[in-house]
């Protein structure tokens, strides 16, 4: 059995693992007390699910026409209502049957974990998430276009997987990502805090470049005063490539950070700093300085939700090359009209740049592509509109884009190229929240 083969199925055995404890956390406990004895976790938290059986129809495909599915998906999501042991969990995922993606069944699964413990000045996390996708995640909660999860918020604190930033043909891809944090209040307005992490990103049919990293940070955090925070923190990270390549790449760096509230409506977080990037090889990835920038802007108000991002960095390569440098906007609304419609819109942009050498070319008999620097434009987005039915029952209609560009050097990945529309209709079932304490 070759090694791919085995992280595959190594990873299928984690995701049906995670998942029986998911449901095990989420489970009423009638006879259980809020709190069961001294530093015990409660059961007491807020769940809520939501069923979805859809159509959809995919112009472009990579190239191969017309593509269309049934959809059968769902997502579920709890919540813990504990300050001292906080805890969070989102699923989503569903079968595909038609013929996207090169099959007539296909699976989509995305499960994220987080769970917190406070203790006196200290604060720890821990956070995983895994995912098994038929494709590059873009938007919706599931990360896959078209089955009408655009606009479903994720749970706060539970972790994303590996980055994006370039799309490849249809691929089947696993990603797992586990971190974890500490935070120590050393005054009523200090505090230190740092955290690591590990990620992979495989594909079982051997259709990209996988990669792991492992990163890690540490800093020092001030508020000013209740609107205000600064911070500033040193951050280390390594990504090693798979494909018989033999190539290890490693970033150094430091920023600095500002938080402001400003006003109960709208908040706002920038940070930038330099960033130094090596290589095992100085001839196929040479040295160079770069810099690290992350801008956001949040807006929430009554029945409408707004955010806009920014960032530049580097990262693993998306599965198409061996580490870039990617420029990243990113934009997301969600706006609810007379109570019964709800209307959703969701863009990104990246651009992304190979840190291999131009001209260089970096592979081996193993490798069934050979990877070269080369560029990427990325374009994908979305709309959906809801219509509340019942109290419990919607419909939905959902238009996604995706267009990238490559350049001919990225012409031997399976890098896509092109543009996918991807239209779909269905109907959503989504009772209330449900109250756990209330059991």
């Amino acid at each position: 059995m070759n090694r791919s083969l085995k992280i595959y199925i190594a990873t299928l055995v984690l995701i049906s693992a995670s998942a029986s404890l998911a449901c095990a956390q989420a489970a009423p406990a009638s006879t259980m007390s809020p709190t069961v004895g001294p530093g015990l976790p409660s059961f007491d938290g807020i769940f809520h699910y939501a069923l979805r059986a859809s159509d959809m129809v995919e112009f472009g495909n990579a190239g191969s026409g017309t593509g269309n599915s049934a959809v059968l998906s769902g997502d579920a999501a709890y919540n813990s209502t504990s300050v001292v042991h906080p805890f969070s969990m989102v699923y989503a995922g569903g079968l595909l049957l038609g013929n996207q993606y090169g099959g007539h069944v296909t699976t989509f699964q995305n499960l994220s974990l987080y769970q917190g413990l406070v203790v006196d000045r200290w604060n720890f996390g821990i956070a995983d998430s895994v995912s098994y996708l038929p494709q590059t995640p873009t938007l919706g909660l599931s990360g896959i276009p078209g089955v009408g999860d655009l606009g479903s918020q994720p749970v706060q604190g539970a972790s994303g997987g590996p980055a994006g930033g370039a799309l490849t043909n249809n691929a089947t891809n696993v990603s797992n990502a586990l971190s974890g944090n500490i935070e120590r209040q050393l005054s009523l307005l200090t505090s230190i805090s740092g955290s690591g992490s590990w990620s992979i990103l495989r594909f079982p049919t051997g259709d990209g470049l996988e990669n792991t990293r492992y990163s890690g940070d540490l800093g020092l955090n001030h508020r000013l005063d209740p609107r205000d925070t600064i911070s500033g923190t040193a951050i280390y990270s390594t990504y090693s490539f798979g494909g018989g390549i033999g190539l290890t790449m490693q970033t150094r760096g430091s920023n600095g950070a500002f938080e402001r509230v400003l006003s109960r409506s709208l908040k706002m977080s920038a940070s930038a700093g330099p960033m130094w990037v090596s290589s095992s090889n100085s001839e196929l990835l040479p040295s160079r300085l770069t810099y690290d920038a992350n801008l956001n802007l949040g807006y929430s108000k009554g029945l409408t939700n707004m955010g806009v991002s920014y960032a530049h960095g580097v990262n693993g390569g998306s599965g198409v090359q061996p580490g870039s440098l990617s420029d990243d906007v990113s934009a997301s609304i969600g706006r609810t009209y007379a109570v019964d419609w709800l209307v959703s819109l969701s863009g990104n942009y990246t651009h992304s740049s190979g840190l291999v050498e131009n001209g260089a070319l970096v592979g081996s008999s193993a490798s069934p592509f050979l990877y070269s620097g080369g560029t990427t434009n990325l374009v994908y987005g979305g709309a959906q509109v809801s219509h509340k039915l019942t109290d419990s029952l919607s419909a939905f209609a959902t238009y996604n884009l995706q267009h990238q560009s490559i350049d001919s050097s990225l012409a031997r990945q399976n890098a896509f190229s092109g543009l996918t529309q991807t239209f779909g209709v269905g109907i959503s079932f989504s009772p209330r929240s449900t109250s756990l304490g209330q059991f």
